[in-house]
């Protein structure tokens, strides 16, 4: 991967953080999510945490539907809720650990569909820990691609 890559930038952030704060993701499934999308996910989401900085919780809801609509009724492929540090780089407030919200269903969407739009999320996640985000935030798919490709290589 480019070394200008988002998600290798995030990997040396040291962000100070209370001791009731973990780091990684904490997931969530929608029950009607098959067990073995389910399965595929969390693989994704091991190697994600094998190779990468997770220094703050990122809950994860993955949710059963087609699609999430934005505030603004536009159809999204993944939602990304953050909150902005009061002092960078401590987090200490609980209330504000960072959420993606991901729809999957496999019968209208490929497991690489669903990959990327995971992947974006968390690109947003990487922004957010190295201080770049704002609402105007785009996601740079050259980056998007590159961990995707990493991850598929490294099930070769």
């Amino acid at each position: 991967m480019r070394d200008s890559n988002l998600w290798l930038r995030a990997k040396v952030i040291h962000i100070q953080t209370s001791e009731d704060i973990g780091s990684g993701f904490d997931i969530g499934f929608d029950n009607k999510i098959p067990h073995e999308t389910q399965n595929q996910l969390r693989k994704f989401v091991k190697w994600v945490e094998d190779n990468f900085n997770i220094p703050i919780t990122l809950w994860v809801d993955l949710e059963y539907k087609h699609y999430l609509l934005r505030k603004d009724g536009k159809r999204v492929g993944y939602l990304f809720y953050w909150a902005d540090f009061p002092t960078y780089p401590v987090f200490s407030n609980k209330n504000d650990i960072p959420e993606i919200r991901l729809p999957v269903r496999t019968e209208y969407s490929t497991m690489d569909e669903i990959l990327g739009s995971f992947v974006e999320a968390i690109t947003g996640y990487f922004a957010w820990i190295c201080n770049e985000i704002s609402d105007g935030y785009v996601v740079n798919e050259e980056d998007v691609e590159e961990v995707l490709q990493a991850y598929w290589n490294s099930n070769e």
